[in-house]
């Protein structure tokens, strides 16, 4: 339901929103991954339409299991106005494999506003490189989303759902409801390949308004990593 409501507006704009965007703009911050590889070119850079910052992000994500495997292969940011009008879908270069894997949304008012990355070193000349495996995003009321997982669980969060006293036999006994991960659900203990990187974070006031990506990508003969790295832009 909540994709479906954020896609409604997009629907109606005759898919205008994923056209380039308008500009130009003035960015006050630019927020680096700390670490990212020097691997591959950096895109072109796009930016959200005046007055309107990112509010949502998807990830297209290619698994393993091929012969050059890669895992980010492109980044999307969907970006609206402060009463909630959808105006744009931007992203920076693509590269070939993968599925999107949903749309990452932050609360009603919300906008997004720090990023860090999952990224897997540099395996050498005979390992296989992947990039950046994983993105997460904050938003400015706090809530962190992850671009493979939806909205991570947190460390030490609890599993139990509600307790209750019933009785079994003549005997009061306590009823511990909880919630089991389904197989390949997020949990405390998944992780993903590479290591986590610092939050990077706009300037208090300031909200995130673009992306450029550093993609390595369609060399038949090479090893290619798909997104490397990924620069996000603020604007006040």
């Amino acid at each position: 339901m909540t994709n479906l409501a954020f896609l409604l507006p997009l629907l109606a704009l005759g898919g205008q929103a994923a056209a380039a965007v308008a500009g130009p703009r003035s960015v006050v911050e630019t927020l680096h991954l700390d670490n990212g590889l020097n691997k591959g070119e950096w895109g072109p850079i796009a930016i959200c339409s005046p007055n309107t910052y990112v509010f949502a992000f998807e990830i297209k994500y290619s698994g393993l299991g091929y012969v050059d495997d890669t895992s980010v292969n492109a980044i999307k940011l969907y970006c609206q106005t402060s009463e909630g009008s959808l105006t744009d879908l931007i992203t920076s270069s693509e590269g070939t494999y993968g599925q999107w894997r949903g749309m990452r949304p932050c609360g009603a008012g919300e906008f997004l506003t720090g990023v860090r990355g999952n990224v897997v070193p540099d395996m050498g000349p005979l390992g296989d490189d992947l990039g950046v495996d994983n993105l997460q995003m904050r938003c400015s009321g706090g809530e962190v989303l992850d671009g493979l997982h939806g909205t991570p669980q947190k460390i030490g969060q609890s599993s139990v759902v509600a307790r209750e006293i019933t009785e079994v036999g003549g005997r009061e006994m306590e009823a511990v409801h909880l919630k089991i991960p389904r197989a390949g659900e997020q949990t405390a203990h998944a992780r993903d390949y590479g290591d986590w990187g610092t939050w990077q974070a706009c300037s208090v006031g300031n909200k995130i308004c673009g992306l450029q990506v550093r993609l390595q990508n369609n060399h038949p003969l090479e090893d290619d990593a798909g997104v490397t790295d990924v620069n996000m832009f603020c604007c006040s």
